[in-house]
């Protein structure tokens, strides 16, 4: 029996439902992979293209076929890929990008990946994550769920972020994610309720009594591979030798979680309790993703920041993000706009800082992190989804050929051109998961002549 075959085993009822991350975890540190994590970040009223190019840019530009608010009568026009690095005189990240300055080496910005397929307007729900028609709901799996399956960790994924203005705002909210046809993930809106939710085992109860019920299961499936090594030869052998090395290591780690201090799960501050404008309400978001992805206890997270139409107050902004949409053209909104961008770009900023500091491996945990920003509106307020817009910051350990580039494809259905769709389905090949077609085709896209089935070869390492 090879090891593949005693993992499936195990998936197929052996072990309890609950240890099956751990299996999975198991498989890929006896094989010597690092764990993978993948954190998306949504923002509401669209991200402009601008916004998400070298600061002077300038490409060329047609006439945008879907109309659009008035700030995108024009789209990409750029005939050929443009592939251009970042940080020299011409390459500086815009300002609604400042604070990842320090990190332009894991920055990539993307532009023209079209998304029509997601419908458009006030934003495309599900569509954005899922590549397929908002108007459907819950469809299929969304890409973070997708990626988090080739992840595997204590929750498959962990959705933060916030819909409504603080004030009127409930626990939990959905329409963004899903697992898979109509299994809707839940946002947390309230960080005090997040914290107990994702930490309430630690840091109160009894961990250390679960964990060690835990760990005496983790102790005999490492023997039971143990007593299969002397029938397997040779390298064989060796891999079921490293296996069980891996399950004893898991349940050394567990067992110290549940030795672990509950001081040693930060708290929330006295601010992130009670009455929280949305700025203080994200920052407790993005330190409750990082202990999360810290600890273990997940390898996945979608934040959503501000999606619905909230006031930025701590910001110092007094209309709400529907009202500035409708002034693309008017200088103060635009600043707006960028202030509201440049918040978030601080909080993927604070994120990175805090993944560099817990080593790795030779490295860090954020060598093998993947931060996807975007806005569930695609392009602009009143999205078309000729285009949507992306930052990402990481390289998934070397999978993906990112950090340090501009990217921007050529127009809608020039040769090279890609969609969102393609995209996705190049981050679960680079994730170990290739599929055939992830979300939907554009049926447009398919009478020019573009497949769509291929990942997008230019982000693939």
């Amino acid at each position: 029996m090879d090891r593949r075959t005693l993992l499936n085993t195990f998936s197929a009822g052996a072990v309890a439902p609950h240890l099956l991350p751990l299996v999975a975890r198991a498989e890929a540190e006896a094989n010597g992979r690092k764990p993978m994590r993948f954190v998306f970040l949504l923002e509401g009223n669209g991200l402009w293209p601008e916004h998400v190019m070298p600061k002077g840019f300038k490409r060329p530009e047609i006439k945008n076929p879907r109309g659009g608010d008035h700030h995108f009568e024009k789209m990409n026009g750029a005939e050929t890929l443009i592939d251009m690095p970042l940080g020299g005189p011409e390459g500086q990240l815009p300002e609604a990008l400042s604070p990842l300055d320090k990190h332009i080496n894991r920055v990539t910005l993307l532009t023209g990946l079209s998304g029509r397929v997601a419908g458009g307007g006030h934003g495309c729900g599900y569509g954005a994550l899922g590549a397929f028609p908002a108007v459907a709901g819950p469809k299929d799996i969304t890409i973070d769920a997708a990626l988090a399956r080739t992840s595997p960790a204590i929750r498959q994924m962990v959705g933060l972020g916030f819909l409504h203005a603080p004030a009127n705002a409930p626990p939990m909210f959905d329409g963004f994610s899903a697992y898979g046809p109509n299994q809707k993930v839940s946002f947390i809106q309230d960080p005090v309720l997040a914290h107990k939710v994702l930490f309430g085992k630690v840091v109160g109860g009894d961990p250390k009594g679960e964990v060690g019920a835990q760990s005496m299961v983790l102790d005999a499936i490492a023997e039971d591979i143990r007593q299969l090594r002397p029938r397997m030869p040779g390298e064989e052998g060796r891999k079921l030798e490293r296996a069980a090395d891996a399950f004893s290591s898991i349940r050394q780690r567990q067992e110290r979680l549940g030795e672990i201090d509950p001081a040693r799960i930060p708290k929330l501050r006295s601010d992130f309790h009670g009455s929280m404008d949305e700025t203080t309400r994200m920052k407790a978001h993005l330190e409750l993703a990082a202990t999360a992805l810290i600890t273990g206890l997940t390898n996945t997270v979608t934040l959503c920041s501000g999606v619905g139409y909230p006031t930025w107050k701590g910001l110092g902004l007094t209309i709400d993000t529907h009202e500035i949409g409708h002034g693309a053209t008017d200088p103060a909104r635009v600043a707006m706009r960028v202030k509201i961008r440049q918040f978030n770009a601080s909080l993927i900023a604070k994120l990175v800082e805090t993944l560099e500091a817990v080593p790795e491996g030779q490295g860090t945990m954020m060598d093998n992190t993947l931060i996807v920003y975007l806005s569930d509106s695609a392009e602009t307020h009143h999205c078309v989804c000729m285009e949507w817009p992306m930052v990402l910051v990481g390289n998934l350990g070397g999978r993906l050929k990112t950090g340090g580039r501009f990217l921007n494809l050529p127009k809608y259905g020039a040769k090279g051109h890609a969609t969102v769709a393609q995209f996705y389905s190049s981050l679960l090949h680079a994730a170990g998961a290739p599929v055939n077609q992830f979300g939907m085709k554009d049926r447009l896209l398919v009478e020019a002549g573009l497949d769509q089935r291929e990942p997008w070869s230019r982000v693939i390492g």
